[in-house]
């Protein structure tokens, strides 16, 4: 049988000259295979032990079994990405580069759109898979005037997308988004209200319209209006109610009421949407299935994949619960979800796990089992900075007797701060010049 051991250094100085018991806190050195002789800046001995101070007398110096160098099998360097954690991104339908995604729509149709979410915390809960359906019926053919086959897709993948943000389940591990290429629909509102017949009350409403409603405009002193009628006063008629009028933000899809009185809205401009389609976000989620920020996504090891695919619905086919490859609306993922390689947070966690695995029976091995410490205390890992990673793998001599019968692999990952560059040359030195083989 075959082990892979690992032990974590952090080195953050290479001594060439102190004793081991003489090693301060995150100080590196390789040692004679009798742990008395440091072997300097370019160790060219035949076997040697890796070892770093612990800065705590309770637990000395770390070190690393005999390392003959016969037994070496690799050395590798792996150093930070510069890119920063992604989700994953699908779209349905035009994908904000080729119009030809973008979907038709003849009346009297619907579609379900499926969604299948694998996600790490939730699979214990939601077996196999999380799956939810959300869907969309244009409009009936009596009620189309003309262009029957060729409705316009703005309203309907505008609608699939507020439904995946609408839907409880859904909306926690995904995020939808309505893209499109050209000009959308443009809108106004309109609220009839009584003034009790006198302009100073029409003044006293408008103002508080603009207080009420400031969050749903750009500038609520030129975004929220009294609208004049054809004989020049603000009243609408003799009764004393006016029109008020307001103009939105793109992203408003409704207004409450004001004091009980309904908005009215009103088509402005039609627009011209030439391909649109919908852009689907996995969302970053902390280990319990929270909603976290994007810099979390390497240290909680947890994964958010989903499929999106497109049914037709029971007005058009039996079989809407079954993939259509063939379906009217092409589905494409764009990028697919990617840790960022080096990050102080995993090296952290890896760190953590490392330690409460091997340390003795003392508190620093007990606390780390509850994630709420886990940015309250730390071992030698900074979790602000990123880091290089050397790996030296080698095969543990067999006991005699046992040669080639029970032989483990063993490794020392040493993490160097990817800033350090005079840590980062020693390190390397020493890795280098003990094995006499070059970086993979």
């Amino acid at each position: 049988m075959n082990h892979k051991i690992t032990q974590i250094f952090v080195p953050t100085a290479v001594t060439t000259s102190k004793s081991t018991d003489a090693l301060i806190s995150q100080e590196l050195a390789f040692y004679s295979g009798n742990l008395i002789t440091n072997l300097g800046a370019t160790p060219s001995a035949t076997e040697a032990h890796a070892v770093i101070g612990s800065g705590q007398s309770k637990f000395g110096s770390f070190k690393s079994g005999l390392i003959k160098k016969s037994n070496v099998l690799k050395i590798t360097k792996t150093v930070p990405s510069s890119s920063t954690p992604k989700q994953q991104i699908t779209y349905i339908g035009f994908d904000e580069v080729n119009d030809s995604k973008s979907p038709s729509f003849s009346c009297d149709e619907e579609y379900v759109v499926t969604l299948k979410i694998s996600e790490y915390w939730s699979k214990g809960i939601f077996q196999p898979m999380i799956q939810e359906s959300v869907s969309v019926k244009t409009a009936c053919c009596a009620d189309c005037a003309g262009g029957c086959d060729s409705l316009g897709c703005s309203t309907y993948m505008a609608t699939l997308a507020d439904k995946i943000n609408a839907s409880p389940l859904l909306s926690k591990y995904v995020t939808a988004s309505y893209v499109y290429k050209g000009s959308l629909p443009t809108y106004k509102w309109t609220l009839t209200y009584d003034d009790a017949g006198n302009s100073t009350a029409e003044n006293a409403i408008l103002t508080d319209l603009r207080s009420v409603y400031a969050s749903y405009v750009t500038t609520p002193g030129s975004d929220i209006v009294i609208t004049s009628d054809v004989d020049g006063d603000s009243d609408a008629d003799s009764l004393g109610n006016t029109m008020y009028e307001l103009t939105p933000l793109a992203s408003v899809t409704s207004l409450p009421n004001y004091n009980g009185v309904a908005w009215e809205k009103v088509l402005v401009s039609a627009g011209s949407v030439t391909a649109c389609g919908v852009k689907i976000t996995g969302n970053a989620l902390d280990e319990f299935g929270n909603a976290c920020v994007p810099d979390a996504v390497p240290y909680v090891f947890n994964l958010v994949r989903f499929k999106v695919n497109i049914h037709e619905g029971p007005y058009n086919t039996q079989d809407f619960d079954i993939e259509n490859f063939c379906a009217a609306i092409p589905v494409t993922t764009t990028q697919e979800i990617e840790y960022v390689i080096g990050a102080g947070k995993a090296m952290a966690e890896m760190e953590r796990h490392y330690f409460t695995n091997n340390l003795p029976a003392v508190a620093e091995a007990r606390y780390y089992w509850n994630p709420i410490y886990n940015e309250d205390v730390k071992f030698y890992v900074d979790n602000t900075k990123t880091y290089n990673a050397y790996e030296l793998t080698y095969e543990e001599a067999s006991a005699d007797g046992f040669e080639k019968k029970s032989v483990n692999t063993h490794s020392v990952l040493f993490l160097v701060d990817s800033t350090a560059s005079s840590v980062i040359t020693a390190v390397e030195n020493l890795l280098t010049n003990f094995t006499g083989l070059s970086f993979s």
